[in-house]
């Protein structure tokens, strides 16, 4: 099978679903002939291209139909079976190049909270999460869309031993080490501060621990700001922000620094994958929250996002169940969880079976295809 993948860079080209693209076109690379337009200003650096073919088509908003027509050129030579956009901004043109090779359109959308402004009108519409799951099955807007939960778009970590190494040598661990993988930025600061909080906690309560924040600075304000929080904690020793790009870069390669791991969407999948005790930011509290057997369902529900809220939430006894699980870690198995809803093996397979079922195409929404286009349009002239 022949699939064409097209994703937008409208800025850095970093987030979280070019990681999910390219795992997934890797995994999909294996058996069948895989190709990847990145479209935007630059290249995204994230497509390793082990198992597939990247190319990349040049759009700044103004050029909207020399784009188009570069990708008309592309997939004529290629004549896939199917071609999926993972963003809005993409999905512009490829329901253009799926209407010229009379195909069902696909549109994957990667987590995130529920649509507040416009979302388009796909034929499929691949979604990773139950909380978006539910929003589209209840619209009648969305009526005529195939909408399928596909989760599964995460691989075990190859970790980087000599990086790991490295910043072990650079830095003086203790037995235990929390691990916060994000950039520094405005859309982290609650999670970065929780972390903080958490280490305080099991500090007082005589836990031998330090707290590992690694991620590149977006914003300087948010840093000093954590900065001044580890401060007036009396936290400096006890706290290693690390920002260089030796090791942020591909950060997931360094998750076996902690053995505890704080984390939001791949970012859990990934610590699971290596069996990690696990936990997310809680939505309304001041520390992070135990992910166990009793809440999972519920915070995967929100692909284990910092909008999580669990029923009958109480910080006393998550508090009390962190404690017991530092002190217990051999109890912990998230490798289950993994195994059973994120490897992108099975992704794979349930990717291949819509694929497979690309026929009777569906009448053309104009209204909402020229909407579309104009909204891709605008996002990049607005940058």
């Amino acid at each position: 099978m022949k699939i064409v993948f097209l994703i937008s860079s409208v800025g850095h080209g970093k987030g979280g679903h070019f990681h999910d693209l390219n795992t997934i076109a890797n995994e999909l690379g294996i058996n069948n002939d895989v190709f990847i337009i990145n479209l935007g200003y630059r290249k995204s650096d994230v497509f390793d291209s082990r198992n597939y073919n990247t190319f990349f088509v040049k759009f700044n908003g103004y050029n909207f139909f020399k784009a188009l027509g570069s990708i008309k050129s592309l997939t004529k030579k290629i004549n896939p079976d199917a071609i999926n956009a993972f963003d809005l901004e993409s999905f512009a043109f490829s329901r253009l190049i799926s209407l010229k090779f009379n195909q069902q359109n696909y549109l994957t959308k990667c987590g995130g909270p529920n649509p507040k402004r416009y979302f388009p009108q796909a034929d499929n519409l691949v979604l990773v999460s139950d909380e978006n799951l539910d929003y589209f099955r209840q619209r009648d807007r969305y009526k005529n869309t195939e909408v399928i939960l596909i989760p599964d778009r995460v691989a075990k970590v190859n970790l980087d031993y000599t990086r790991i190494n490295d910043f072990k040598a650079k830095h003086n661990l203790t037995k235990h080490t929390i691990l916060r993988i994000n950039r520094i930025g405005k859309h982290y600061h609650k999670t970065m501060i929780q972390s903080v909080n958490l280490l305080k906690w099991l500090a007082n309560k005589g836990l031998d621990v330090k707290l590992v924040i690694l991620g590149t600075i977006q914003n300087e304000e948010i840093l000093n700001s954590v900065l001044e929080h580890i401060r007036l904690n009396n936290l400096e020793n006890k706290v290693i922000v690390e920002t260089s790009d030796v090791f942020t870069h591909n950060a997931s390669e360094l998750v076996d620094i902690g053995d505890a791991i704080i984390g939001t969407g791949r970012n859990f999948m990934e610590a699971s994958s290596l069996n990690k005790l696990v936990f997310v930011p809680y939505n309304e509290g001041e520390y992070p929250l135990l992910v166990n057997n009793s809440n999972f369902n519920e915070i995967l529900a929100s692909n284990f996002s910092p909008r999580t809220k669990v029923k009958d939430f109480n910080s006393e006894i998550n508090l009390n169940n962190i404690f017991q699980a530092f002190t217990d870690q051999d109890s912990q198995n998230s490798i289950k969880w993994f195994e059973q809803y994120f490897d992108v093996a099975n992704g794979a397979l349930k990717y291949e079976k819509l694929y497979q079922n690309n026929f009777n195409k569906k009448p053309v929404k104009l209204i909402d295809t020229l909407t579309n286009i104009l909204y891709a349009i605008k996002t990049f002239v607005l940058k």
